[in-house]
């Protein structure tokens, strides 16, 4: 048996988000999708952990 294509997933949108997204659409005249994006690209990405002084020798 051959191996099944892998299919593309998108993030799955929480209520909270789209709430927020329709909100901002109503009131800056935008769609729905246009909203989600502008918010997704405005949210602030996870933060990045570094992990100083833990090398060898201490």
């Amino acid at each position: 048996m051959g191996k099944k294509a892998k299919q593309s997933r998108e993030e799955p949108i929480d209520r909270e988000r789209v709430a927020e997204a329709d909100f901002y659409a109503r009131r800056c005249g935008l769609t729905r999708e246009e909203a989600l994006k502008f918010l997704k690209e405005a949210s602030p990405s996870k933060p990045v952990i570094h992990l100083v002084g833990k090398g060898k020798g201490r």
